[in-house]
């Protein structure tokens, strides 16, 4: 799992990328080296290879941690894609980007060029 989180290239430590897809809801979250940044993916009601749309009125989100600070993109606020190119019971590729938005500080980041390759557990 890596991205682009701003400007700064993210990479998730090996080890430190969970998946999981249960009662239709995927959920795919990996940390870095630091365990200081942490992105997190959830996805509802998807069953097969396709693009979601993050953002008002959808049941998906996104959540970017990053030194403490939390940007959400979700049915509140922010918005983003996540496009599944592979997605099977068992394993799911494809791509990410959101925009993220701290609810206290009115602050956004961007997360851009987010890729993931994962097996369910």
């Amino acid at each position: 799992m890596s991205a682009i989180v701003g400007s700064q290239q993210w990479t998730a430590a090996p080890g430190m990328v969970q998946a999981s897809n249960s009662n239709g809801v995927i959920a795919i979250a990996g940390m870095d080296a630091s365990a200081t940044v942490q992105i997190q993916l959830r996805v509802v009601g998807v069953s097969q290879p396709g693009t979601v749309q993050i953002g008002v009125g959808y049941p998906h989100a996104a959540t970017l941690s990053d030194r403490n600070m939390i940007y959400t993109a979700s049915a509140v606020a922010g918005s983003g894609t996540i496009t599944f190119s592979k997605l099977t019971s068992t394993e799911a590729e494809g791509t990410f980007s959101f925009v993220g938005i701290n609810t206290q500080s009115k602050l956004e980041q961007n997360v851009t060029n987010g890729k993931f390759s994962v097996r369910f557990k």
